[in-house]
């Protein structure tokens, strides 16, 4: 199952968009509260991404599949610690568009709906940090 695509228009050019989903110094000013970010930018490698709330931590980790500097990011995701264990896929596409770039945002691989629609609420918390953020 895939969650309704998110598309969102940012106003920063598509390489500066590109840094900020993979320079770790950029991503934990936008990922989440007290983010921390550890990143092995390259096919096959391993990124691990964490967030402080008050009941806790959450941590996704995952391996990144495609690397097209700067238009295209594909990369498995999965909750550390989840006893399910379910893996899923993102794909991030960044669009040259006027007065910036359009992403779109892509997760699929869920069991069901109702999952699916929890990460989309959760992305657009994200991304709408991201899209607040001067790049």
């Amino acid at each position: 199952m895939e969650m309704e695509p998110i598309r969102m228009h940012l106003k920063a050019g598509r390489e500066r968009v590109f840094a900020a989903w993979t320079e770790p110094e950029l991503l934990v000013r936008w990922w989440g509260p007290g983010a921390e970010a550890e990143v092995d930018l390259r096919v096959g490698g391993r990124y691990r991404l964490s967030m402080q709330f008050d009941w806790g931590p959450m941590v996704c980790v995952g391996e990144y599949r495609e690397i097209v500097p700067p238009e295209r990011l594909v990369f498995t995701f999965r909750w550390e610690g989840d006893p399910s264990g379910e893996e899923t896929l993102v794909t991030l596409t960044l669009r040259e568009v006027e007065g910036g770039t359009e992403l779109v945002l892509r997760h699929e691989g869920f069991a069901d709906a109702a999952v699916a629609e929890n990460h989309r609420a959760g992305w657009m918390d994200c991304v709408g940090r991201l899209a607040g953020m001067a790049l």
